[in-house]
């Protein structure tokens, strides 16, 4: 977990409107560039602050940008949740969380390339954030889902050796990787951005009824 560094006189539970606006464009500057592209001072340039004032709420760019990272994991985390603490049955669960997923992800194209190439770059941010059983993406989605796979399992209508992490993790993968590889996907399809779209949006059905088949006995 990250914890921005703060003196005393700056502890303020409520984030002030300079504070929001430099969270903004630093989100969209590491976004474009990640964290060795990205500078301070456009940073500073958009949100329509000096640098100094940068350096006042968040100290460096590496605080800054650990900042972004945790908040964008931790954005799509109520979707996922949500999802699962809905009174429907297994099946349509997996439906809903794909079709949010990728009606997610095309409205935040740079999100999900974000995450992946600065995992890259520090794999430690992927097991606090994601994968940690504890406070991690997936460790606070698995209990809500635990409990009705097995429940599944028992009935016979979901393989025994089906795992609530796997199945998630596998869901994102298809959800995401088209909308990470995009720019390949359309030169190798020869299509624009609108026929991809399209792709994207049928593919909510192809991906849901592939997941439903996998996890059959």
């Amino acid at each position: 977990m990250f914890f921005l560094i703060i003196n005393e006189n700056q502890l303020d539970l409520k984030k002030t409107p300079t504070e929001e606006k430099i969270l903004m464009s630093a989100k969209k500057v590491f976004y474009q560039k990640g964290l060795k592209g990205a500078r301070m001072q456009e940073i500073a340039d958009d949100a329509g602050v000096n640098k100094a004032m940068l350096h006042y709420y968040f100290r460096s760019k590496e605080k800054l940008f650990d900042k972004v990272f945790e908040q964008s994991v931790k954005s799509v985390t109520p979707m996922l949740t949500n999802v699962f603490l809905e009174t429907t049955d297994l099946n349509t669960k997996i439906a809903h969380l794909i079709e949010m997923l990728i009606d997610f992800f095309l409205e935040e194209p740079y999100l999900s390339n974000f995450i992946v190439n600065e995992l890259s770059q520090n794999p430690d941010k992927l097991f606090m954030n994601i994968l940690d059983q504890k406070g991690g993406l997936i460790g606070k989605i698995i209990p809500l889902i635990n409990d009705q796979i097995q429940a599944e399992i028992e009935k016979g209508t979901v393989k025994a050796e089906i795992r609530s992490a796997e199945l998630i993790l596998n869901i994102m993968s298809l959800c995401l990787l088209p909308i990470m590889s995009q720019t390949v996907l359309q030169k190798t399809l020869g299509i624009d951005d609108e026929r991809m779209r399209r792709f994207m949006i049928k593919r909510k059905q192809t991906v849901t009824q592939f997941v439903l088949d996998a996890i059959k006995p």
